[in-house]
């Protein structure tokens, strides 16, 4: 093991979602000393924004992880579940983290490896309390260009916002990670989509490199057929794609793909961060036509917007006792 250190530990893999943080996730957990495991959504769907009160309230939190179609992915027999119990009910003060350590601990122990990680791309937008909760743990976050992500969640079942919302988001993270580079430095790193694709041993080389261990040739080996994936892959068809031999054609898609009007406002909303993250941004040919497209664009997603916004508030959407994604039973 001396040729290859345990990695610093825990790994917590973030992004915009339809950045490649399913397929970085799935490089790095056929690293020998690290297990990925799948997303548990722990901060944006079951953490309460205030400290644990006590160990039912713990146990609380325990029940809505549980919940998640992620951590339903891991399979744990009754024996593992009651072992999580018990981890979290053994602590004197639990707190978030160590609902979430009781669970990847017990789903790590499975594979032996020494290390575990999770992904759940916006937990990026939890970095702070993670860094609080895991005073040891470490981020590799993932950037992609803007127009791809958004023509890539306009396909996506659980996908409700507008373009200029996923624009704005992006715009959000962007700048997100822009900081947290400089407040977490030494524990945060951040890579490009492109980049991996175009480089991966390289890119590997440079992750494995912050995790404090070497790069195996294994991360870059064909996957076995029958290799249990880190997801349902009959409930989430759109992360097949990492599964498969990495396709350094995967950029650049908007150029062919994106209505002119779409990438007007998409580039618009970036602004400088698609500059600061090394993404071209051609002219634009401003004409009356483009113009009444980019009205229309924008009209079209403010009436969606208050269309959702209304329904969400009639319907009366809070952080309830249910933790599920809403959209798994539409």
């Amino acid at each position: 093991m001396s040729s290859r250190p345990v990695p610093r530990h825990p790994v917590f893999v973030v992004g915009m979602p339809r950045s490649g943080t399913t397929l970085l996730s799935r490089l790095l957990g056929a690293h020998p000393g690290l297990v990925m495991a799948p997303e548990t959504h722990y901060f944006t769907r079951c953490w309460t924004g205030v400290p644990v009160a006590d160990t039912a309230d713990a146990l609380r939190m325990l029940d809505r992880l549980f919940q998640q179609p992620g951590v339903q992915d891991m399979a744990l027999t009754p024996e593992e579940k009651a072992r999580v119990r018990d981890h979290v009910q053994s602590a004197p003060d639990p707190t978030h983290g160590d609902v979430l350590r009781a669970l990847l601990d017990t789903y790590a122990a499975r594979s032996g490896a020494p290390a575990w990680g999770e992904k759940t791309p916006d937990h990026l937008r939890f970095v702070p309390e993670m860094t609080r909760q895991f005073p040891e743990a470490v981020v590799v976050a993932i950037v992609r260009d803007p127009r791809d992500v958004c023509l890539s969640l306009q396909s996506m079942p659980w996908s409700r916002a507008t373009l200029p919302e996923q624009a704005w988001t992006w715009r959000t993270y962007a700048r997100l990670v822009e900081q947290y580079r400089h407040d977490y430095e030494g524990r945060f790193y951040a890579l490009r989509y492109e980049d991996l694709i175009a480089e991966p041993k390289a890119s590997l080389r440079d992750v494995c490199a912050f995790l404090g261990t070497s790069f195996q040739p294994v991360m870059l080996g064909e996957q076995e057929e029958d290799m249990t994936q880190p997801f349902d892959a009959e409930r989430e068809p759109w992360k097949a794609k990492s599964t498969r031999p990495i396709d350094a054609s995967n950029r650049e898609k908007w150029r062919t793909q994106m209505p002119e009007a779409e990438r007007v406002i998409v580039e618009r909303i970036a602004g400088r961060w698609l500059a600061a993250n090394g993404y071209a941004r051609p002219p634009t040919d401003w004409r009356p036509a483009l113009a009444v497209q980019v009205l229309r664009q924008l009209g079209a997603a403010a009436l969606q917007w208050v269309r959702r916004t209304v329904h969400n508030v009639w319907g009366g959407h809070t952080f309830s006792g249910d933790a599920a994604p809403r959209w798994k039973n539409e």
